[in-house]
């Protein structure tokens, strides 16, 4: 399964520790983007816990202020 994880950081957030979260397993690409959102990243697993774990790991990274996993369905 796949999901995508659409990131906004605290105003004051370093964005380039961000990129520290792809050494992690399933997360297959991270990019920062402009619009309502500050990163747009790419999470694999075979399941949809494996898949919320994931995404969970990315929201304890410092300097988050909230995420929204979309899974995809198709």
């Amino acid at each position: 399964m796949k999901a995508y994880v659409l990131v906004k950081f605290e105003p004051n957030a370093d964005l380039s520790q961000a990129k520290h979260a792809l050494g992690a397993p399933g997360i297959l690409s991270l990019d920062l983007v402009m619009g309502p959102y500050d990163s747009i990243t790419i999470i694999e697993g075979e399941d949809l816990k494996t898949l919320a774990d994931l995404a969970t790991k990315i929201r304890k990274c410092p300097g988050i202020a909230e995420s929204v996993t979309c899974p995809v369905v198709g």
